[in-house]
């Protein structure tokens, strides 16, 4: 059994974008005279930015957990947002790569697991340490399984030197994902 959080590294980035979010709006509008529609505007960025800094917050203190079995989410709220996937109820796969440059040289990959009826959606992106690991075990499951892939799915897992007749791991510094 492997327990995996996100590493505060991984998170100081959004922090920051959060609170700059919140304080600069707020300063606005406590220190200057806005017109109306301005004030109503930073007011709704404070709520987006202060939304953006919970999502953070909540990311920053879940905890995954996989092994044999499945993987499994637990997170700061306790029961309420928990999720359980064993591998062999697992219904949906998808691996997406979110590019932040036109070269395709930056960005992140996102996890995507559906479980059976009820069980809900478990995401993960390639901050987490021992992602790899995950998207593998993920994959193979899907392998048991029998679940088909969809074609941005099987060229992010080639990227990742995966494909559905091999179930071996490659590094993911050596190749770009589509």
């Amino acid at each position: 059994m492997n327990s995996h959080r996100y590493p505060m590294k991984a998170l100081a980035a959004d922090y920051m974008r959060s609170a700059f979010g919140v304080l600069l709006p707020a300063a606005l509008m406590l220190f200057t005279n806005l017109i109306p529609v301005v004030f109503y505007s930073m007011g709704a960025l404070i709520l987006l930015f202060a939304g953006y800094g919970l999502r953070t917050a909540w990311r920053h203190g879940t905890v995954l957990t996989v092994d044999g079995n499945g993987v499994r989410q637990e997170g700061l709220v306790g029961g309420f947002l928990d999720r359980e996937i064993g591998w062999a109820e697992m219904r949906d796969f998808r691996l997406r790569y979110y590019s932040t440059q036109r070269d395709r040289t930056g960005g992140w990959m996102q996890l995507i697991l559906r479980g059976g009826e009820n069980r809900g959606v478990i995401r993960m992106d390639s901050h987490l340490p021992g992602f790899d690991d995950i998207v593998r075990q993920a994959h193979a499951a899907t392998q048991n399984n029998g679940l088909a892939l969809d074609p941005t799915t099987a060229a992010n897992l080639s990227s990742l030197g995966l494909t559905s007749a091999d179930p071996g791991l490659a590094s993911t510094q050596e190749k770009s994902p589509s």
